[in-house]
């Protein structure tokens, strides 16, 4: 009868253990496939370009891409990061935003809980405006205010709201503007002011230093290599530190 029990009780492990790590690989291959959706969206959303057509191509020859060489991570690899028709070497961004995506879907994804779903949502949306303001130095609005507005609404059910904390962005931003003139930009506040309506006051305060600090440590590299930008972009930076807090709260 024991042998019987610990048999039983080997089978139901072991079945646990394939259970968990068919879910863990699901979870994801979901990341890395929101992350090239993600991927295309940072680059054609700029542009004002449609999002299904024209179909996914090579930016240099414009040959367009079969299901083979579109699947993520995999198909970068096989390639070597060069395209299929003309050899010109492609940007690892896509690469990267696949894997990332992929391993905060492992994360957050693990237990589900719609806060934790809500969190995730939040730094994929933060994501696609990082990337765009890195290259163009903009906050995309449509991206903003859309994302945004599900946020907000979403949040109202998931978290408490703290009204007051936008006030006090606003007089932080008016004071910056005093000091440092063009500090921080319109756009940043905007995000700012709504993510400020999710975060106490400490976790604020700890999102504003470590965007900061990140910030400056990024600036100070790149003087260190006398290639000083002329402007910052500011979203970047700020995903650091939502990265981290949210991280923190898991």
């Amino acid at each position: 009868m024991l042998k019987v029990q610990r048999k039983r009780w080997k089978i139901t492990a072991f079945s646990y253990l394939i259970e968990k790590v068919v879910r863990t690989i699901r979870q994801f291959i979901f990341g890395t496939i929101i992350g090239s959706f993600l991927a295309v969206l940072c680059v054609r959303l700029p542009r004002n370009e449609s999002l299904l057509y024209p179909p996914s191509h090579c930016d240099f020859c414009g040959q367009r891409l079969r299901p083979s060489e579109m699947i993520p991570l995999i198909s970068a690899l096989r390639q070597k990061f060069r395209c299929s028709y003309c050899q010109q070497k492609f940007s690892p961004r896509s690469f990267g935003l696949e894997l990332f995506c992929g391993v905060l879907c492992l994360i957050f994804l693990q237990d589900f809980q719609w806060l934790k779903l809500w969190h995730l949502f939040w730094l994929l949306s933060t994501v696609v405006l990082a990337v765009i303001d890195w290259d163009h130095l903009i906050v995309e609005s449509k991206i903003f205010w859309s994302t945004g507005l599900l946020l907000l609404l979403s949040g109202f059910l998931l978290v408490p709201i703290h009204w007051l904390q936008p006030l006090i962005i606003c007089s932080f931003f008016y004071l910056s503007q005093k000091i440092l003139p063009n500090s921080l930009g319109l756009g940043d506040l905007w995000v700012v002011g709504l993510w400020s309506l999710f975060l106490t006051g400490y976790e604020l305060l700890q999102l504003l230093f470590l965007a900061s600090i990140s910030g400056l440590l990024f600036f100070a590299y790149q003087k260190f290599r006398k290639k000083t930008p002329e402007r910052l972009p500011f979203l970047p930076f700020l995903f650091i530190g939502l990265l981290i807090i949210l991280l923190k709260n898991l």
